[in-house]
């Protein structure tokens, strides 16, 4: 069927009825489609694969590591239960993505390559869906590649392609588009299993119904009873979500305000063609000039961005995903074969713009991967050397790995549950035989792990790099930061004198702002309790001081620094 039938008087869905039945269509014919159809898909997984390959090279996030180390303990009849279950879960837990970290965890443990392959065959799926969609509605083979190519490359969904986080939107969107065309072609059982997996994989689904209701006013003969158990899922769902809520003030609440809709509605807009507010331009244009494709593509587009335009505390644009195979499906009622010439130029700089993108984002990447890659491959051989640990403390660490994520990949290697204190908030109090510390050298890229219950001498000189026995600094210090530390404005530590000491040498580094605002900077040194030296600095940069000691006996000294 090409584009030009949607000018005829009679309903779409009266020609593809009639194209159903093939009466007029030879079956070597429509052996010839098909295989054109593969061809396509084949060439469009070339095509990301080879634009993606660098994905390869990345590795977890904190989310994901912290995903990993619960979901592998758990049985699979708990995920089959959870699969079944009409309970709404309050704590996030998403069986059918979850089961993914569950399944790769078990088989591929901390090896990130494999967990990518799932992700991309998905992805390649969903554009296959999306052209079958966009083809079931009516378009030409022309307009349905169309959609699929800006759908398939399109870098606000970057994170999809390179984060197995991401693999709640992925399976959402799978099922969703899936339960849309089984809908169209009167598989109402099979669409509406797809329906309740695709709400196992992610909330965002509870907005189907709508969708299939837009397909049913425009498309289809108007049964609309076969739409009252999907209505009645989302409501289930919907009702429990808002009484069971366990974010009544965070990041998860819906924000139910104009300030709330111009957040998200700004941030949104602005990624659907990676230009600021460019999406406010296409909506109202994608509904004046396109047909009832176009139409239901914005409309389904607008509907899966509901539920995302009252949290402004998640904005996050790989959860554009489901909405952009909705924008894919308005793009096919735009690219009639009349514009031919004018769409491909488009689809040229679209993909031109994309990969600009892809390479900034791909950068950006692999430079987070590598720090997280440092730490956590540091670890493994701790957790084989050291069985018995149980309690960590981390002393910075990459930009991109948070607290949860180092505790997630500790529990993931000990299989049990571990302390993780911060050092910032810990101080020496959880120095112990069993107690590792976890100092992140972010200039040299690596993790040193020191384990100040085993007896080493004190140090009677401490550099601030990854070397510092951390275990001698007091209250008052903050984690490393290159080759230095702040610190409050009281400091403790200690030191081992030397029976030969006459002087005390201490370096800062006074931040040129500290200056512009205070005009100098005071410093007392306490040893032992007795003010030893006072002295300011009315300059910014590095700075020594060297402090004269009266003669006194060697062993443990302690320091206090003070700053006003």
């Amino acid at each position: 069927m090409s584009d030009s039938a949607e000018s005829r008087p009679f309903p779409v869905r009266e020609a593809l009825a009639t194209a159903a039945r093939g009466d007029s269509a030879p079956a070597q014919a429509r052996s010839v489609k098909r295989l054109h159809a593969w061809l396509l898909v084949l060439v469009f997984a070339a095509a990301f694969l080879t634009a993606n390959r660098a994905a390869y090279r990345g590795y977890f996030q904190d989310d994901e590591l912290d995903n990993l180390s619960w979901t592998v303990a758990l049985a699979p009849r708990e995920y089959l239960e959870a699969l079944l279950s009409p309970r709404f879960f309050p704590n996030n837990f998403r069986p059918a993505g979850h089961l993914y970290f569950h399944l790769m965890g078990r088989a591929f443990g901390l090896n990130f390559p494999p967990y990518l392959t799932p992700l991309h065959a998905l992805h390649i799926a969903n554009v296959a869906l999306v052209w079958l969609i966009s083809r079931r509605l009516g378009a030409g083979a022309f307009a349905a590649s169309a959609a699929a190519v800006f759908f398939g490359f399109h870098m606000a969904a970057f994170d999809i392609y390179w984060k197995p986080m991401y693999v709640f939107d992925l399976l959402c969107a799978f099922f969703s588009l899936l339960s849309f065309l089984l809908y169209t072609r009167n598989r109402g059982i099979l669409s509406f299993v797809a329906f309740w997996l695709a709400y196992k994989s992610k909330e965002l689904a509870i907005v189907l119904p709508l969708v299939l209701a837009a397909w049913e006013h425009w498309f289809g003969s108007g049964q609309w009873k076969r739409l009252l158990p999907f209505f009645a899922v989302s409501l289930l769902f919907g009702i429990q979500g808002w009484l069971l809520n366990p974010h009544p003030d965070g990041e998860y609440t819906f924000r139910l305000s104009g300030g709330a809709l111009w957040t998200t509605g700004r941030y949104y807009a602005s990624r659907i063609l990676l230009l600021p507010f460019a999406g406010l331009v296409l909506v109202p244009l994608a509904l004046w000039f396109g047909n009832r494709r176009a139409r239901l593509g914005i409309l389904a587009m607008l509907l899966f961005f509901a539920p995302l335009a009252f949290l402004p505390g998640r904005l996050y644009a790989a959860y554009c995903y489901l909405p952009l195979a909705g924008l894919a499906t308005a793009v096919s009622g735009l690219a009639a074969p009349k514009r031919k010439a004018a769409v491909v130029a488009l689809l040229s700089f679209w993909l031109f713009w994309n990969y600009v993108h892809l390479r900034l984002y791909s950068r950006h990447a692999l430079e987070i991967a590598a720090g997280n890659r440092a730490y956590v491959s540091a670890l493994v051989p701790l957790a084989r050397s050291s069985p018995g640990l149980t309690t960590f403390l981390y002393d910075g660490a990459p930009a991109a790995l948070r607290f949860w994520g180092i505790a997630g990949a500790l529990r993931y290697l000990y299989g049990r549950e571990i302390t993780l204190r911060s050092f910032e908030d810990a101080g020496p109090a959880l120095a112990g035989e069993s107690t590792a510390v976890l100092t992140w050298d972010a200039p040299g890229r690596r993790l040193l792990i020191s384990f100040p219950g085993g007896g080493q001498p004190d140090a009677s000189y401490i550099r601030m790099d990854g070397e510092a026995p951390v275990s001698q600094l007091g209250e008052g210090w903050y984690s490393l930061e290159g080759g230095f530390r702040w610190i409050q404005p009281r400091a403790s530590a200690r030191l081992r004198r030397p029976a030969d000491a006459r002087a005390f040498e201490l370096i800062i580094q006074i931040p040129p702002a500290q200056i512009q605002e205070l005009g100098r900077v005071e410093l007392a040194l306490l040893l032992d309790g007795r003010l030893l030296q006072q002295t300011e600095f009315r300059g910014p940069g590095r700075r020594a001081a060297l402090f004269p000691l009266a003669p006194g006996p060697p062993g443990a000294a302690s320091i206090e620094i003070r700053v006003s």
